[in-house]
């Protein structure tokens, strides 16, 4: 068999198979364009979010000596005053050793991650 042969009727073959899969597509392009609309379905879902809180008791902090209020809300990252409000203190500096202090937590609750079981 003689290369050129081959090559030559490969060559062909593939463009016969190229036009005919273009005209293909074209045909099938103009039976879409019949006349026929096509609407775009979409499914609307809805979830909920809900949120287990659990309680957690506010945390307490004996005062050390040399403890300034300022420096232990610093060290528990809270707000002075609110501090000073929780704990009835009106005078930041009269604060003494032995002095158990209530911390204010951030929200007083602890969110947990919400459930995942999936809705029907």
């Amino acid at each position: 068999m003689n290369p050129m042969f081959l090559r030559g009727r490969l060559q062909w073959t593939l463009l016969a198979v190229t036009i005919i899969s273009g005209g293909l597509a074209l045909f099938f392009a103009q039976r879409n364009d019949s006349g026929v609309e096509v609407v775009p379905t979409t499914i609307a879902t809805t979830t909920s979010s809900s949120t287990t809180t659990v309680y957690q008791p506010p945390i307490t902090y004996v005062v050390q000596r040399g403890d300034t209020l300022f420096a232990i809300a610093s060290n528990f990252q809270v707000d002075m005053q609110a501090l000073m409000d929780l704990n009835g203190i009106t005078n930041p500096d009269r604060v003494e050793a032995g002095d158990e202090l209530v911390m204010p937590p951030a929200t007083g609750f602890v969110p947990v991650a919400p459930s995942t079981t999936m809705l029907p």
